[in-house]
């Protein structure tokens, strides 16, 4: 079993917890998710970050025709898979979907330098839900930090915790 910790544990944008705990076993199955409020102690066994965890990124470029139609009409969906606009994005009063095209951490990472002016309109919550939340709704995947579920967790560094933004430097890597 490996256990991770951070700052906050992103579960959806409704559900952010801190001082929390997720325990994983070698196949990314969450087999326990507890807060340090409730242990007596904390466990030598778990690892602790700074920054924010997060389930796994999902990329719905492929989906068919059907998903595209109700993307378009139940979602803000930006592709930034082929090209990055030069222009801020402004919220449109629908949730925002990141489509990164792949879940290729060093390929992401190399972008947020743009990405951190092109998204100032947006938090940090709304930019990971855009990324890991909604598109695992739209694919009808469990990809939530809950019990049960397999997800490959992400930690997001370098967060600007006190305007609650992405940053420039900001980094995401797969723990597990």
């Amino acid at each position: 079993m490996m256990r991770f910790s951070s700052q906050l544990v992103f579960c959806s944008p409704q559900q952010i917890l801190r001082r929390t705990v997720i325990e994983q076993n070698k196949k990314n199955k969450i087999t326990r998710v507890f807060s340090l409020d409730e242990s007596v102690a904390e466990s030598a066994q778990t690892s602790f970050f700074n920054g924010i965890i997060s389930s796994g990124i999902v990329s719905i470029k492929q989906l068919s025709g059907d998903t595209r139609v109700q993307l378009n009409s139940d979602y803000q969906y930006v592709d930034f898979s082929e090209s990055i606009p030069e222009e801020q994005i402004v919220p449109s009063g629908k949730p925002l979907i990141l489509d990164f095209g792949s879940n290729n951490t060093d390929e992401i990472n190399r972008k947020f330098s743009v990405l951190a002016s092109i998204l100032v309109n947006f938090s940090i919550v709304d930019i990971i839900a855009a990324v890991t939340y909604y598109p695992a709704i739209i694919s009808g995947k469990t990809n939530s930090i809950q019990e049960n579920n397999s997800t490959r967790l992400l930690l997001w560094e370098n967060i600007d915790f006190s305007n609650n933004r992405l940053m420039e430097k900001t980094r995401i890597r797969f723990l597990s």
